[in-house]
């Protein structure tokens, strides 16, 4: 004998603080991907009948549902309703007749004769014969509507409303000099004068370093790029100049100062002092550091899915940071549109690792 079930429990709707569904199972965290396979196909199993092939009973009913019976001579009990109003549409599709039991009444049995429908509805705690099968599939179309209406609902919780992740702040500049040379004296080199800048939330010292970095040649057919950079060697504590790979970005430890545009076939043999490659300044220049900031550090945050609009919430946790700690420390969200955001940090830490959270709360 088979056991078909009927029940909602295959949804399983995450993160309302203490909010009990009327159905499904309702988990702590996030939701699984099987569990979330579940959430978006449940409207469409409802649509499509249960094939009964041998007899059988039902679970508790809990929406408006068809029962195909493609075998004849058999018994299908139907389990009791879990609202008043909800309607079942049996069809026996065999070419002999079935019978149609209600598990409150077992004495009760309907013929549903072979290539016909009888169809139910769940009143006063038991289940009454419907005759007017238009209005039948008006409900059914109805409660099509819903399950498709809930499906785009789960769908905007489980994309739109609760969405997060982690963002990055990096906040590293020039106080003062680091100015980028080309070499005149050695080819395709370039020159560091000294300075001042400020790294993982501290100040340093940077000394000269002449023709210490080399531009690469360029034998493709398209204009390449690459960067000067300074970078704090954490092994021997020391402040090293270098120049990135064409193509190539800076490395985390690293921060850019120039950016050189370097022409198609451009080498040593036909410009050995760079006189084709284009410098572009690219440093960020803070000179009251740390008392003040001419521009805020941030990192840009691009939301999976768009929200349905810019009216969100986004709650904000420090993860860690590099520098020390900062009572003055001021992490704050701006510039929201629908598709992202930025955080910002109005402090001298570095590498400030935040985890964001956007919630739209309003449905």
């Amino acid at each position: 004998m088979a056991n078909i079930d009927c029940t909602l429990n295959a949804i399983k709707a995450a993160g309302f603080s203490g909010y009990t569904p009327p159905f499904g199972t309702k988990v702590t965290g996030s939701v699984t991907p099987r569990d979330a396979q579940n959430n978006v196909l449940m409207p469409f199993g409802f649509q499509r009948p249960k094939v009964v092939t041998e007899t059988g009973t039902t679970t508790e009913i809990q929406a408006n549902i068809v029962f195909e019976i493609v075998a004849g001579g058999i018994d299908l009990t139907l389990g009791d309703a879990a609202f008043t109003g909800c309607r079942v549409a049996v069809i026996n599709s065999a070419n002999t007749e079935a019978t149609v039991k209600f598990a409150a009444s077992p004495s009760v049995s309907i013929a549903a004769r072979a290539h016909e429908s009888v169809h139910f509805e769940w009143v006063n705690g038991t289940w009454t014969i419907v005759n007017d099968r238009s209005e039948f599939i008006n409900m059914i179309d109805q409660a099509l509507d819903l399950g498709d209406r809930a499906h785009q609902e789960i769908e905007k919780t489980l994309n739109q409303r609760i969405q997060s992740g982690i963002a990055t702040i990096t906040n590293r500049g020039v106080i003062s000099g680091l100015t980028v040379i080309k070499s005149t004296t050695a080819l395709r080199n370039i020159s560091l004068d000294a300075g001042k800048f400020f790294m993982n939330g501290m100040p340093y010292v940077c000394p000269a370093y002449p023709n210490s970095a080399l531009v690469p040649d360029n034998y493709s057919t398209d204009t390449q790029y690459c960067y000067a950079y300074i970078y704090f060697d954490d092994q021997d504590g020391v402040t090293k100049f270098a120049c990135t790979p064409l193509g190539g970005s800076v490395p985390e430890n690293g921060m850019p100062l120039y950016r050189f545009a370097v022409p198609a076939g451009n080498s040593y043999q036909n410009d050995p002092y760079l006189n084709s490659v284009t410098m572009t300044d690219v440093r960020r220049i803070e000179a009251a550091y740390p008392v003040k900031f001419d521009s805020t550090a941030y990192a840009s945050v691009a939301l999976p899915f768009n929200m349905l609009d810019a009216e969100y919430g986004v709650q904000l946790e420090v993860i860690d940071y590099k520098g020390g700690a900062n009572p003055l420390m001021t992490i704050r969200v701006g510039s929201k549109a629908a598709n992202g955001f930025n955080i910002y940090s109005e402090s001298t830490l570095d590498v400030v690792r935040v985890r964001w959270t956007a919630l739209k709360q309003q449905l």
